[in-house]
């Protein structure tokens, strides 16, 4: 999920992968895009959204391996 902003208000969409919070780890892409579908329709239906439910809505699958999750690798990209 990405990370809470300073002011804990708003959510950072555009924060590097490496701020990202790791919520889960899944074999496949596609275990990963169903439960993160899962996650997405359970909150969805509200009307106003907590700081949770937006991080939720803004999640994003990513491989282990993608060089973006790592600080050091953030400016190559």
């Amino acid at each position: 999920m990405p990370p809470v902003s300073q002011s804990q208000q708003s959510i950072e969409k555009n924060a590097p992968l490496s701020r990202w919070e790791t919520i889960g780890s899944y074999d496949t892409a596609d275990a990963c895009t169903n439960e993160l579908a899962k996650l997405t329709t359970l909150v969805a239906g509200n009307i106003t959204y907590s700081l949770i439910q937006r991080r939720t809505l803004a999640g994003k699958c990513v491989a282990a391996d993608d060089p973006r999750l790592h600080a050091d690798n953030y400016d190559a990209y």
